[in-house]
């Protein structure tokens, strides 16, 4: 009988050595122990130009801190990465060969302010119970591991007339933290001081506020526990990789600039425009409330930046109210304004598309000079950028984008709908290309304004938008022509008409 047991409990031993390596490799898919060639390390590589910054950032790397006048960037980088650098005459000085060993504090060290995403979810379920008149929390999306996506919209929502509504949104990269606490602390400022400041409570009274302080939680929660230099989502991709840049997943102008198709690098755009939960979640909550304003928080480089950002020559039809509210807010937290591109060109990220596609002021503000801050740095952070946003939202009840929903004219809708969808190769791209011709239609335009109004709006739009319309400059040409030859309509004006296209049209077939 003892040695029936005996037996019986070695095998039992035998069986859990057999299996318990398979049950940790099943606990830890896509966690594996990564090679020594795979381990993030932080790299200045110096360049010449903002060309040489432009084709470092189309290799794929990403660039936290880009000094074009000290001409170097920093880089978080792998040693195969590296090789390629070297192999294109790059030279380069490594600043941490471990780059993870930044963030390897415990949270009772040097990173205890920071929340985990637990925490986070308790402080927006705590504000809507404590706050259930101003607050009211939507969970608008789940990420790939089935976490909730958080929106948190603070407003009075007594009946009355539609509010100007503004998104300030954080940690889209999972590695900034400090990009998740800016709009945790937001909320609590507006919260403290609601019930006893009448400045406050009149702009949440006059204001709908969304904010989504985590908008990568499964990123946020393996930076905090296992990968702490992790960037990306947690998509499990095809090759058996893992993650997405959702910065690079949005999709007005989504393409190979700034931005990888490679898997393996930390600008992956993913296989397509809104291909990952997270975006497709921020896409249609903005869809729905049409923001006048956003502000996505990002570390590192203080620097507040506005569209565009996907090419050097685009131009933002609205740049100089753009740049004027970037100086705005940087007055707060004493940060450098900049347009998106001057830094270095990316296409795919959140703020080329709520401006371009949906009509919002929109702003990233990099947050610090390093990704996560040291504990001592935090609240000044906090509370110099909670101003910033304070301050937009204010300005987002007396200014808006031209091409926003509620204000752009027919016309300019028609022109940045038609943009939108040639731009992301949607197959609406047809439809709403036959909707502005038939706008611009002599029948349908009898006074000629319309046409007037295209005209100055191409007139203004930068190379890559000249090009885009040019299809639909041929169409109203040809349709022109035509009604000259069937005599229809006043012919001297019709003629200057064409001439204005055949303008349009040249400057396209120059380039």
């Amino acid at each position: 009988m003892r040695l029936r047991v005996l037996f019986l409990f070695l095998g039992v031993l035998i069986l859990t050595a057999f299996l318990m390596p398979q049950f940790s490799l099943a606990a830890d898919e896509g966690n594996s122990k990564i090679s020594k060639e795979e381990v993030p390390q932080i790299v200045k590589i110096f360049v010449k130009d903002k060309f040489d910054v432009a084709k470092l950032a189309n290799m794929g790397l990403d660039l936290p801190e880009v000094k074009h006048k000290n001409k170097y960037v920093i880089s978080v980088i792998t040693e195969s990465e590296l090789k390629k650098v070297s192999s294109l005459g790059y030279k380069y000085k490594v600043v941490n060969d471990d780059a993870d060993s930044v963030l390897r504090a415990t949270r009772a060290g040097t990173l205890s302010k920071y929340h985990t995403f637990d925490q986070i979810e308790k402080i927006l379920k705590d504000a809507e119970a404590n706050n259930p008149s101003i607050c009211k929390l939507h969970v608008i999306g789940k990420s790939c591991e089935g976490r909730p996506v958080y929106a948190l919209n603070i407003a009075s929502h007594a009946a009355g007339a539609k509010k100007p509504a503004v998104l300030i949104m954080g940690l889209t990269h999972a590695r900034e933290w400090i990009s998740a606490e800016v709009p945790t602390a937001l909320i609590e400022e507006i919260l403290q001081k609601y019930p006893v400041d009448k400045t406050m409570k009149e702009l949440v009274d006059s204001r709908s506020i969304w904010v989504v302080p985590v908008a990568n939680p499964d990123g946020l929660v393996y930076s905090q526990a296992k990968s702490k230099m992790w960037r990306k989502n947690r998509r499990a991709n095809s090759d058996k990789s893992f993650g997405v840049d959702l910065n690079r997943n949005y999709g007005y102008q989504w393409g190979t600039v700034g931005a990888s198709t490679y898997t393996g690098s930390d600008t992956y755009h993913g296989v397509g425009p809104f291909s990952e939960p997270c975006s497709t979640a921020v896409k249609q909550l903005a869809e729905r409330e049409k923001f006048r304003a956003t502000v996505s928080f990002h570390s590192y480089s203080e620097l507040v930046l506005f569209p565009f950002g996907y090419a050097y020559e685009a131009v933002a039809k609205d740049e100089q109210l753009l740049a004027e509210l970037a100086k705005g807010i940087a007055k707060f937290n004493g940060y450098t304004p900049e347009k998106s591109s001057d830094l270095y060109p990316a296409m795919g990220d959140s703020d080329d598309w709520f401006y371009g596609a949906m009509g919002a002021l929109a702003f990233t503000i990099e947050l610090g000079s390093q990704f996560v801050p040291n504990d001592n740095e935090v609240d000044k952070i906090n509370a110099d950028n909670v101003k910033s946003c304070l301050f937009l939202i204010e300005k987002a009840g007396n200014v808006h984008a031209s091409n926003h929903p509620d204000f752009a004219s027919k016309v300019q809708r028609a022109i940045s709908t038609f943009a939108f969808y040639s731009a992301t190769s949607d197959a609406r791209a047809n439809t709403s290309k036959t909707e502005l011709i038939n706008i611009l239609n002599p029948v349908n335009d009898n006074d000629g304004k319309v046409f007037d109004e295209f005209i100055l709006e191409v007139e203004k739009s930068d190379l890559n938008s000249k090009k885009m319309l040019a299809p639909v400059l041929k169409e109203v040409k040809d349709m022109y022509t035509q009604n000259i030859i069937n005599k229809l309509g006043n012919t001297r004006q019709v003629i200057r008409d064409i001439e204005k296209l055949q303008i349009e049209l040249e400057k396209v077939e120059e380039k």
